[in-house]
């Protein structure tokens, strides 16, 4: 049997029509029996019932648009600009060039001038295996400096990631005059300028008292000069030292020459310096104590201008001691290329982040330093 469903308008039933209703669906009932009763042989009717439904009503809704939320997060204040060589936070970024200023460490030219306000001070070796200061004014002027002593041509690659600094010096041999004009930076020397940008003084005998005064570069460059880029990397307040930091309270360096201790002093935050068993003390008495100490162990070579002279290679790789707060981070240095910043990296790699403040970079040869109980 087969049913069909058809939507039909709903009939309303009256007395009659249910009599006759009921008449036929008696009719159907025995008609049903009586195909059920037949046999095989008898041909059954194909009988269809139409059943009348009515057709649900059908509603049409209209969506409901639910408006955008819009979450505004909080303004954020940027972050104020820091001394490229510091990392000290300043009123504005610091766009004058860098000052890269010579400076005698003879022990007839102690105590010197101005040291404790230079941003970085590199220390490299000299005839006679003593040592000379390439000194890094930025963040701080300094008046006087000195005394100013001669270029090597070891300190051109000190200059060539400063974007073209200021480079002071006494002069130097022809062949390190001829070379040094080849160099990214503005020379400011006393073989071509002269006073009032130099002069003798402060109680010493030449060639140990030339004297000069950081603005007095800035006024012989005359507005030359680049924009250094960041330096180092610095950790922010409260940040924690790496698990690899280790404690140490004095190490030692032996450049063949002098012999240098760097003691940890917590009253000043900062490693103590001594040359030869002697506090380095400034002219004005005070000691020099730097907030970080690099020990960047590098090879030597003969310089080109002079075989006696020595020539820091400070381009490669190397092993590295970083004295910060107090620890020691052994880590890697690595400068690709001479225009390229000096990373240090710990063991595991990351790169070591500075305490924010002044940084002295020993440059002696590897195994030269110890590690002294305090």
């Amino acid at each position: 049997m087969r049913i069909t469903r058809l939507r039909t308008t709903p009939v309303r039933a009256t007395p009659s029509r249910v009599s006759r209703l009921n008449t036929w669906v008696a009719l159907a009932a025995v008609a049903l029996m009586a195909a059920a009763c037949s046999g095989s042989s008898t041909s059954t009717t194909d009988t269809t019932t139409t059943v009348s439904v009515s057709a649900p009503a059908t509603t049409t809704t209209t969506p409901v648009v639910k408006a955008a939320t819009v979450t505004t997060l909080p303004a954020t204040e940027p972050s104020p600009p820091v001394a490229q060589f510091t990392g000290i936070e300043v009123a504005e970024e610091l766009t004058q060039p860098a000052i890269l200023i010579k400076i005698d460490n003879h022990q007839n030219a102690r105590p010197q001038r101005g040291i404790n306000n230079a941003d970085v001070v590199f220390e490299e070796l000299v005839e006679g295996n003593i040592t000379r200061l390439a000194t890094i004014f930025h963040s701080q002027e300094a008046d006087p400096v000195g005394p100013v002593r001669s270029a090597r041509t070891g300190d051109f690659a000190l200059l060539t990631n400063l974007n073209t600094p200021l480079f002071a010096n006494s002069g130097g041999n022809p062949t390190v005059m001829n070379l040094v004009r080849n160099v990214d930076a503005v020379l400011i020397s006393d073989a071509n300028v002269g006073s009032p940008t130099f002069y003798r003084g402060g109680g010493k005998a030449a060639p140990h008292n030339l004297l000069t005064t950081t603005a007095a570069i800035r006024a012989a460059a005359d507005g030359a000069g680049g924009t250094p880029a960041q330096f180092f990397a610095f950790r922010k307040a409260g940040a924690p030292l790496p698990d690899t930091a280790e404690d140490v309270g004095q190490i030692r360096i032996d450049y063949g020459g002098y012999r240098i201790d760097f003691v940890w002093d917590p009253a000043v935050s900062g490693w103590a310096r001594s040359q030869q068993g002697t506090p380095h003390v400034d002219a004005d008495g005070l000691q020099i104590a730097f907030e970080n100490v690099i020990v960047q162990y590098s090879t030597y070579g003969s310089s080109v201008a002079f075989a006696g002279s020595p020539e820091v290679k400070p381009i490669g790789t190397g092993e590295a001691w970083v004295l910060t707060a107090g620890r020691l981070i052994r880590a890697e240095w690595s400068r690709p290329t001479s225009e390229a910043i000096t990373e240090y990296r710990d063991i595991n790699g990351d790169i070591v982040e500075l305490t924010p403040g002044r940084t002295w970079v020993a440059l002696p040869r590897p195994g030269s330093g110890s590690l002294l109980e305090d």
